[in-house]
């Protein structure tokens, strides 16, 4: 080989540079569009766990009053700075689980233009801490 050649080939081609480029931005657009998933993924795991400590919190109060005071509670659920914060129009709701009235389902729905599940959580009441007889 004469010298020509040789330092012709050891030059980078506009084909090579063209690809290069090319795969470089598609790998850059791939890890931005994970970087993006990963932090909504980590903002909706932190509003679920706000959730579920608010409805906790909330299910635990509730249990603790008795039934008089329990039906006007649950009838006045509002949810707490923190939940209206992320989200205004968030919604606290209260219902039965059973006829007999001795489970408690707490509901938060979001409400956002984002689909987001409901958070439930469930709870029981005791009987004979309510007043009731054995």
């Amino acid at each position: 080989m004469d010298a020509y050649h040789q330092n012709r080939r050891s030059a980078f081609t506009s084909t090579e540079l063209v690809v290069a480029c090319s795969l470089l931005v598609a790998a850059t657009s791939a890890i931005a569009t994970l970087a993006v998933k990963t932090t909504r993924l980590w903002q909706d795991s932190r509003h679920q766990q706000i959730a579920i400590d608010e409805l906790s919190s909330e299910l635990d109060r509730l249990t603790a009053l008795d039934s008089n005071e329990r039906l006007a509670a649950m009838k006045n659920l509002t949810p707490s700075k923190i939940l209206q914060d992320i989200s205004p129009s968030v919604t606290l709701s209260a219902s039965w689980e059973d006829d007999y009235k001795s489970a408690i389902q707490l509901q938060l729905n979001w409400n956002t233009a984002q689909p987001k599940a409901p958070v439930q959580l469930t709870g029981w009441i005791n009987p004979i801490a309510d007043g009731a007889s054995k």
